[in-house]
Parts: structure tokens; C-alpha cells; sequence
């Protein structure tokens, strides 16, 4: 399973990197600046992603992630959304990928790091705030491995407020110096909820101490404003925990961007009920600038569910809660669902309302028309029937022979 998850990831760095920088609705777009830096003396290379969605909704404002060493781990963050955002299981976000020349990345993170958390700080960062639509401080994240990891708890401690997120891969040099200003400054001017994510692998045994340190002042502190987890990640190395941390760190920085599933009436129940889900989706819509509406996914399996449990009542609730979702089915066989359970229990107007609706949006679909035959033969109605019948014969392909003969037999035992 682990090597079919790496493969994919492989084939979606691939894909995205084929289009180069071009616009794409399903991709998104990736841009190559330099950045002229008074912090560093010198032009500092950056890549930019823009998810697909950036050049069509021109109010948006989207979270923005800034990956050290992108020139290793730039596509990482986008493969992940590229693979999770179909399902709503990801927000689309920017990424930033800031490049380091190896000969100088040990004195640039560590000995003149005041040097590049200035620039990150007074000079990139009010870039993209000026010039790309962001959510500012409001949603900024950071990801940094080895160095840039123990740059990362510096910017914590000294910065605050500048992330709200920071994944740490195998952070080397959490030095003294480091772990005391986050001792003195950790509470200090902090208003925003930070989430730190620190990782390493096994072998690792030579930055234990230091993380054992950062993780008792984050315990004595136990600053409601903070949340983190140090990860021993099993099967990992070195060289392989900055995947995993990213992987792992995006999806539980972005858990409440998820769809509410119930796969029974009872989880449910043991969850909340009707405005505790509104009040979810109320936060997911002020936290990502997305619409509030309680979304499709969990209309349908609160639906589907008291179907499958034959729980009318509870149907019947859903369905004075959630009215739209009958006036756009989003499938023909969910339109039929929908309409038979509602002819099952005496609820003949409804039913047909539901028919009625699913063909407004789906003229050509030989199964309603043959659904709605079979309601009208149930209601001693004939000549309807025989309609409907026929008119789902006229609009099923040859090709489709078992449909075909379905519906053929449906209209003979009329």
C-alpha cells in the first residue's frame, strides 16, 4: 500500500511539472520569481503555486504554505491537495516554495538566520500579502526540515503570530539558545492558534534530547493557543520524513475542512444532531471563505441512511431541512432512490415532485422515465404508465441491451 501511495504521488509530480507554468483548470499554475533582497544582498529564486480555482474566483482569499528547501519539497503540498481537494478532503491553498543554494543553506539557517527570517518575514511574506489574494495571518503555514526545522522554532519563539501552523521535519539545530526563547517568549503576544507538528525518524536518536526540551517547555507552558505533536515516524529516515511530515501535518491542520460522513442514524446521534452540523459548516465556511450550506456529502448520508434504516420519519426531517438537494440530484439513480422511498410510504405528490425535478435535469434519462412508469402502474394509472414506459424504451441505446429488455418486459406485463 505504502509504495502505491509513493507511485501516485511520483506520477502527480510528474504531471505537474509536464505543464510547466501553464494555466490549467484541473492543476492549477506555477510561477517562477526572484525576489530582490535587501536582507540578503542578493535575488532570491521562489516558486509559486496557484490552485486551479485562483484566476476564475477573483474574491477568494486562500491559505498560503511556505516550504524551505523548495527546490525538494515545493510539489509535495500540491500533490497533496492535487490528490484530496476532489473529495473536499483538502482546502485549495498557495504554495511557496523559497529555494536554498546547499553551499550556503548551513550558514544561511543557522548562523545569519536573522538574516533570512527578515527576509521571510519583512520582505516575502508582504509579497504575497500585496500581490496574491491571502488570508494573511489568518491561514499561513510553514514547513521546514533538518536546518530550516530548527529556523522554524526560532520564527515560534521570536515571531509570533507570523504562522499559525509549522511542520517540522528531523529539526537539527534546536539549540539552547533556540529552546530558551521559547521558554521567555512563548506566551507572549500570542493571539493566534498555533499547531506545531514535529517529526523524526528512528535513527534519529541525536535530536531527541533537544525535542524532549521544546516538548516539556510546551507541557509547563500549556498554552491553550497551542497545539503540537511530536511524531516518531516507524520506517522512516532522514531523508524520508519531510513527505510523510507534510502528508501528515496538512491533514490534521486542515481536519475541519473535511465532509461530515455518518455511516448509520445512531453515529450521528452520538455525534450531535442538525445544528450541530450547521454550526460545523458555519465554522468550515468562516475559517476557508466557502460557502456555510451544510454540504452534499453529508446531505446524502444522513438521506441515504434513513433510507437504508427505513426510518421515515427521520427521512422526512432530512428532507424539510434540505430541500435543494432534490431540486439539483447530482444522479439519476439517487432521483429514483429518492422518489420510490417516497411512493413506498403513501407519499404520492412527493414523489412525483422528486420524478419531476431529477427530469428537469436529466431530460434523456430512460431510468426516471421508467421509475415513474412503474409508480403509475402501482397507482392504477394506466395509460401514464404506458407513457412513461415508452418513453424510456425511445431514449435507451440498442446498445444497452439488458436496460432495453428491462424496460421492454416492464411495459409487456402492463
Amino acid at each position: 500500500m505504502y509504495k502505491k501511495v509513493n507511485l501516485l504521488i511520483v506520477l502527480i509530480l510528474i504531471s505537474l511539472y509536464s505543464y510547466g507554468q501553464q494555466s490549467n483548470e484541473k492543476i492549477g499554475f506555477i510561477d517562477t520569481n526572484k525576489i530582490d533582497s535587501k536582507y540578503l544582498d542578493e535575488k532570491r529564486a521562489i516558486e509559486i503555486y496557484l490552485p486551479p480555482s485562483y484566476q476564475k474566483l477573483e474574491t477568494k482569499r486562500y491559505p498560503v504554505m511556505y516550504v524551505m528547501d523548495g527546490q525538494e519539497y515545493f510539489l509535495h503540498p500540491v500533490a497533496y491537495q492535487r490528490m484530496l481537494r476532489f473529495k473536499d478532503k483538502s482546502p485549495e491553498f498557495i504554495v511557496v516554495g523559497i529555494n536554498t543554494d546547499r553551499r550556503k543553506r548551513r550558514k544561511l539557517l543557522y548562523e545569519d538566520a536573522n538574516k533570512f527570517i527578515g527576509f521571510l518575514t519583512k520582505e516575502l511574506i508582504p509579497h504575497m500579502d500585496k500581490n496574491y489574494r491571502t488570508l494573511k495571518e489568518k491561514e499561513r503555514s510553514y514547513f521546514g526540515w533538518e536546518m530550516a526545522g530548527g529556523l522554524g522554532l526560532e520564527i515560534f519563539a521570536l515571531h509570533q503570530n507570523t504562522f499559525n501552523a509549522f511542520f517540522i521535519a528531523s529539526p537539527t539545530h534546536l539549540t539552547e539558545e533556540r529552546i530558551s526563547a521559547l521558554d521567555t517568549n512563548i506566551v507572549k503576544n500570542r493571539s493566534n492558534k498555533t499547531y506545531l507538528y514535529f517529526s523524526k525518524a528512528p535513527e534519529e536518536t541525536y535530536i531527541e534530547q533537544s525535542l524532549h526540551k521544546t516538548d516539556s517547555i510546551l507541557k509547563i507552558h500549556n498554552s491553550s493557543n497551542i497545539i503540537w505533536e511530536i511524531d516518531n515516524l516507524l520506517n522512516e529516515d532522514h531523508y524520508t520524513t519531510p513527505l510523510k511530515t507534510i502528508n501528515n501535518g496538512l491533514k490534521v491542520h486542515f481536519q475541519d475542512y473535511n465532509t461530515l460522513r455518518f455511516y448509520s442514524l445512531k453515529e450521528f446521534d452520538q455525534l450531535g444532531n442538525l445544528d450541530y452540523i450547521k454550526k460545523y459548516y458555519q465554522h468550515r465556511g468562516d475559517r476557508y471563505g466557502i460557502s456555510s450550506d451544510v454540504h452534499k456529502t453529508t446531505r446524502h448520508f444522513l438521506l441515504f441512511n434513513a433510507m437504508k434504516e427505513d426510518n421515515f420519519e427521520r427521512f422526512k426531517v432530512y428532507t424539510n431541512v434540505f430541500k435543494e438537494h432534490f431540486q439539483n440530484p447530482t444522479l439519476e439513480i439517487w432521483v429514483i432512490r429518492f422518489g420510490d422511498y417516497f411512493a413506498k410510504n403513501g407519499k404520492e405528490k412527493e414523489a412525483l415532485d422528486v420524478y419531476n425535478s431529477g427530469l428537469k435535469k436529466f431530460p434523456k434519462s430512460a431510468a426516471i422515465y421508467n421509475a415513474m412508469g412503474t409508480f403509475y402502474k402501482k397507482n392504477g394509472n394506466r395509460e401514464k404508465a404506458k407513457t412513461h414506459y415508452k418513453k424510456a424504451i425511445e431514449l435507451t441505446n440498442k446498445s444497452e441491451i439488458g436496460k432495453l429488455e428491462k424496460y421492454q418486459n416492464d411495459l409487456e406485463k402492463l
